[in-house]
Formats: structure tokens, sequence, C-alpha cells
């Protein structure tokens, strides 16, 4: 297995939806961060309450699903997904619509100190580390989503706006350059990051105060 055949690359983060299955076969669906820890090792942070955590807790299983399907991650980030949308597995959650997936056996759960982060000043969460067993592509083509590849859209977009707006439209660009461009040097591999410092040179040019 080779996790690069889907553009998962180690030391970037992508963009998911896991799948899981409570003992009692009761299938849930939610988007979280995938991180590369190898071409074919996996890890997540997740949070003490979420369904997913108990699942995998539960049954040391997951799924990872490659999708580019906008209603599903709306509807799996403000609840749980239709039967309907996951395939006739009765051992396994996967999406019927899914790009591609990834099988994931669970080889370490470890509890994280107090967090202090971007996310929350006290979240408790645990650390899910994973091998990676079956990789299926239903599209050739899949590739993993990378936040910071939309972020960096909307920056060139903005930056294309910045002699048209008023100053008030151009602090609030330049706001949002510096928030994406800090969660890119976070997430996202050197050509995004090499790119937003072209776009950040620029921006100085123009008489921008960007960071």
């Amino acid at each position: 297995m080779d996790l690069t055949d889907i553009g998962i690359e180690e030391g970037q983060k992508y963009e998911g939806i896991y799948t899981t299955m409570s003992r009692d076969g009761v299938k849930n669906a939610a988007p979280i961060g995938i991180v590369c820890k190898g071409k074919d090792k996996l890890g997540c942070r997740l949070f003490v309450g979420t369904t997913t955590l108990k699942n995998i807790m539960e049954t040391r299983k997951y799924v990872v699903n490659i999708t580019f399907d906008p209603i599903n991650f709306a509807n799996s980030t403000i609840g749980n997904l239709d039967i309907e949308e996951f395939t006739d597995d009765e051992d396994i959650a996967i999406l019927k619509n899914a790009e591609a997936y990834v099988i994931c056996d669970v080889t370490d759960i470890r509890k994280m100190d107090p967090i202090k982060d971007h996310v929350t000043s006290n979240g408790e969460a645990y650390i899910i580390s994973s091998d990676v067993v079956k990789i299926v592509k239903n599209n050739p083509c899949a590739k993993a989503l990378n936040r910071g590849v939309f972020a960096l859209l909307e920056c060139l977009t903005n930056y294309t706006r910045l002699d048209l707006v008023s100053k008030e439209q151009q602090d609030y660009f330049v706001g949002r350059f510096n928030e994406n461009n800090r969660m890119i040097k976070r997430v996202s591999g050197p050509d995004t990051i090499k790119a937003m410092e072209i776009l950040k040179k620029s921006m100085i040019e123009k008489g921008f105060d960007v960071e």
C-alpha cells in the first residue's frame, strides 16, 4: 500500500470523512483531518465525546473516505449521514460515493495532555495511530483534499480585487491572507507555501502590511 497513490504525502494534512461502526453495528460519519505518518501509516486527533472516538475505542478500526461531495461534508459535520449514504457492507462503514477509501487498523490510542492551540484552550483529546490495510480507488484520479490549496485560491481571488475595494475591505483581505498563510504553513506542502510567499511579496510591494 502506498498513500501517495491517492495524493497523500508524509508530513502533510488532508481532509476526509471518517466512517466508523459501533459494536452494535451503527454506522457513523464525520469529517476529520488526515495526518500522513508514512506511505502506509495515518494519524488523527479526536476529541473526547465524539462518536468517532467512541467507535474506534470499541473496534480499533475505521475508514477514511476520500470524497469531493460538499453535501456529505456538511451533513456529517452537523449530524450523521442517512444510512442510504453508506454501502451495504454489514461489517464495515464505507461511503457509497467515495472517490477512494482507506481501511485502517488502529495500532495505538494515546491520551494527549490538555491542549491549548488554535482550536481550543483545554480540549481533552486522543492521538490515534493506524496502519493502512487496504486502499480502494473507485475513481482512478482520486486525490485527497488539502484545504491549503483552497485557501490559496481565496487569497489569489482577493488579491485581484485589492485595487478595486475600500480600505475597510482591503484590511479584511489582508487579515484573511494572514490567517490563511498561518494555516497553509501547518497543513500544506512546499509548493503551496511557496505560492503564498510569492503572493506575500507582491502584496508588500503594493504597500500592504502582511505578516
